[in-house]
Parts: structure tokens; sequence; C-alpha cells
């Protein structure tokens, strides 16, 4: 089986959450790159470079495929680590590697006729517990506005939330005072995500005073995130009681958070440099007793279904993780996306990834 075509289509998204801020009546719209992979065995691999940033242009979407054919066409989707390698000879925009690493594995599991967890050594669990990200209040509406949308996952099932904080500190004490006065202990609060805002002696003092409202872990509490200081990670870190959590989804950063034991947890990504990657950073974690949880950029159902069969395939899934996507999203381009359940990412079925592109929708969502 011979890759003989790749196809990149840049499309765009609508979120539930305003542009701006929670309680903005404008959504907010996010790009993504389907990618298609075809090969002379009539298998078509599918990938997604999720929530990307970079242009868009018919001339950069071009340019980015130029680049791409030469290390691609012509070579088996079975020569998964050879052509892994010659990626990673280049610099690449985030997102392009997972794309095209996603598409490589779809068309091998789908080759197959296996699920791609089977790729990383089975199914371990069934369903992936998940936490549902939500925006820092920034002006009085959005509290409300949050604490709608609480109002909205508690009906569906799902208890637990990741939220972003320290835009404005007395806004995210009232949120979350209001958050444990009306649910208590029925609402999860997986993360508070700090997004590398305050210098050691702040993020301290914040910690603490809102580590009475239970949070699993406190991420990317300083400044640098993570190429911070090791010394600062490790303050911060000897001073509280909440675990402190960084992203660490490449191998460098990886490698140096743990080798100090700088932090308690890691945030893993696909996104970065792919599935293969984020399994060796899985590892990594595991040897040096580092707890993980899986992260997300905010996907729809293909990138999804991709970091739902990874984390199905990893023992040392400790917390909660943040592909909610599909949960996010008014629009998808698949046929059927992928569910949640009583707070948890259904892991799809299918060769592959389990996933067929809708072609009208596709064609709707098309930039």
């Amino acid at each position: 089986m011979k890759i003989t075509n790749i196809e990149l289509i840049p499309i765009y998204s609508t979120r539930e959450m305003g542009r701006t801020c929670p309680s903005d009546s404008e959504k907010a719209v996010s790009h993504h790159i389907i990618v298609r992979l075809q090969t002379d065995a009539d298998i078509t691999g599918l990938g997604e470079m999720s929530d990307i940033n970079f242009d868009l242009t018919p001339r950069a979407v071009n340019g980015l495929a130029d680049r791409l054919e030469p290390l691609l066409v012509g070579r088996s989707p079975f020569d998964l680590t050879a052509i892994q390698v010659d990626l990673e000879q280049q610099e690449w925009e985030h997102q392009v590697l997972a794309g095209i690493d996603i598409a490589l594995h779809d068309a091998i599991g789908r080759a197959l006729d296996v699920p791609i967890y089977q790729l990383f050594g089975g199914k371990y669990r069934e369903r992936i517990p998940f936490a549902y990200p939500l925006a820092p209040c920034q002006i009085e509406a959005d509290i409300e506005a949050n604490l709608q949308r609480i109002e909205t996952l508690q009906a569906q099932g799902h208890p637990t939330i990741r939220y972003y904080f320290g835009a404005d500190l007395t806004l995210d004490e009232r949120f979350l005072s209001q958050l444990r006065t009306r649910w208590g202990d029925g609402v999860e609060i997986n993360a508070l995500d700090a997004s590398g805002r305050f210098d050691v002696e702040t993020a301290i003092d914040v910690i603490r005073r809102f580590t009475p409202f239970k949070p699993n872990l406190v991420e990317s509490p300083v400044k640098g995130r993570q190429n911070a200081p090791i010394e600062d990670f490790i303050a911060v870190k000897q001073a509280v009681e909440v675990p402190i959590s960084e992203h660490a989804s490449e191998a460098p950063a990886a490698v140096r958070l743990a080798r100090h034991a700088a932090v308690d947890v890691f945030n893993l990504g696909v996104g970065y440099s792919g599935m293969t990657a984020c399994q060796k950073t899985f590892g990594l974690a595991e040897l040096f007793g580092i707890k993980t949880l899986l992260g997300s950029t905010v996907e729809l159902s293909i990138g999804t279904a991709a970091r739902a069969h990874l984390a199905a395939a990893m023992p040392n899934l400790d917390f909660p993780c943040y592909p909610s996507g599909p949960l996010v999203y008014y629009e998808q381009v698949v046929k059927e996306q992928v569910r949640y359940e009583a707070g948890h990412i259904i892991v799809p079925e299918g060769p592959g990834l389990g996933m067929e592109l809708d072609e009208g929708r596709l064609a709707a969502q098309r930039l």
C-alpha cells in the first residue's frame, strides 16, 4: 500500500463560547485542516490539524501540501517510523505533524481492519473521563454565563470542568463560590488553569487562596510555563498542597521536568508531534512516577477520536482529560461524531479512527 496523494481541506467551526468572553453573544470561530491521505489500495487515512493559528489562504495551504508531498507520496503508511523521522527533520507549524500522524495511523488501522487503539497495545479502558473547558470570567456577566453552561453540562450528565482563571481573581472567586454554593461537590473542578500568569510568590498566594474550592490540580502556575526555571516549579510545588501540572507535550520539556521532579502531573498532548510521540511521554511519566492527563487544543471529532484511542490504551492515565470539542463546536464534518456519556468520552469502534467524513457537512464548513 502506497500513498498516492495528500489533500488538505481548510474548514471553520463555531464554538459555543463567546468570542471575547463567556457572555459575548458573538461566538468564537476556530479553523482546522482536514487531512486525507489517499492510497493505491483504495484506503484513505483521515487526520486533523485542530484549532490552528497559521495562515489558511489557498497559497499557504497549497504550499504546505507541496512541502509534505515529497515526504509522503510513494511511501507506505506502514513505514511509520521512517516517515516520522523524516518529518521531524523540518520545522512545522503547530498541529501539522499531529494531523499527518493521525492520518497515517488511520490508514494503517483501516488496512488491518482494527481500531487505532490496537496499534498502541489494545484497549485498557472503555471510556475516558473528561473535563469541559470554561473560559475565564472577565466581566460581571461572565459569572452567570459560566454558571449557565455548568447547568447545561449537569443536565447532560457531565460533572467535571476545567476553569481558566487569573484574568480577574475577584470575579474568579465569586464564580467558584457560587458554583460550590449551588452544586456543592456535584461539580468536579479538575483543573484551575493559570496559563502561566503568575510569578512564583503570586502563584503560591493565589493557589492557597483558591485551594478551598477543591481543584484536583493547578495548571501552568508560573510565567514561562514549561520553559520556566525549574526552581520556580519546585518552589511552588513545595509551598502548596494542590498538585501542580504543566504541559509536557514534547520530549525535551518532559525530560527536563521529570529529571528534577518539578511537577506532580504532566498535561500530555497529541497536537505537537503526534500520537507516537505522545505515547513516549506517557511512558516517561510512568518511569518517573509522574501522574498524567491528556490535553487538548479543542478538536473536532477526527482529532478527538485520535486522542480517545490513544488514551484508551494508556495504563497510566490519572485525571480527567480535556478533549471535548464535539461538545464545544456547533458544526461537525463527520457522519457520526464522537459520543459523550456520563462525563466520559466513548472510544469509537470500527477500523482506524472509526470516523467517516460527511461530504455535505465538509463542503458547508470549507473555507
